[in-house]
């Protein structure tokens, strides 16, 4: 088996992007370069896709289409979270120059683009019965998660009480759980 074919190949890749992604938040060099930012972000997204594909050596779950509708009805909603990446500066770091958005998907949870980058691999993976796909959604939540701690101490320092306000009354990421 080469390389490629591999869905821990894919994860990992995926993995470094998510790393690197740390950088683009906490960097005010790295942060401020759309380029990087887009490099971190093609390669944290572009495995993810791959990872759950036919041709990637990994066992699938039975012909569920119900699975694979669920999955479909993840990944759109998912991705309708993730509207709000075009309406900020692309692949930086949190600027003051950008007012504090707090409308629209930002009054149903603090990192919308962060639920979709949860989410949307989840929905995929269904569709395509990817079990591995499956099953590393933690880890990309769990990624996502984290990197919302770094982003939070960066927006408290561009917007300060502003910013503490909204955090009072928004969850972070999942829609009406409060602690997520």
């Amino acid at each position: 088996m080469q390389f490629w074919n591999s869905p821990f190949f894919w994860a990992f890749l995926a993995m470094i992007g998510w790393f690197l992604g740390l950088l683009v938040v906490g960097s005010r060099t790295l942060g401020n370069s759309s380029l990087f930012g887009a490099f971190v972000v093609a390669l944290a997204e572009i495995p993810r896709i791959i990872l759950p594909l036919p041709f990637i050596n990994q066992s699938r779950f039975g012909d569920g289409t119900i699975l694979q509708i669920i999955g479909w009805v993840i990944l759109i909603v998912a991705l309708v979270f993730g509207t709000p990446a075009f309406r900020i500066e692309p692949f930086t770091r949190p600027q003051q120059e950008e007012a504090l958005r707090t409308t629209g998907l930002y009054s149903v949870v603090r990192h919308p683009i962060m639920f979709c980058d949860s989410f949307w691999p989840l929905g995929w993976s269904l569709v395509l019965r990817s079990s591995i796909g499956t099953i590393l959604v933690v880890v990309w939540f769990m990624a996502a998660y984290l990197l919302t701690f770094l982003e939070e101490e960066k927006l408290i320092e561009e917007y300060g009480e502003k910013y503490l306000k909204y955090r009072e009354s928004v969850p972070r990421i999942i829609p009406f759980l409060k602690f997520l």
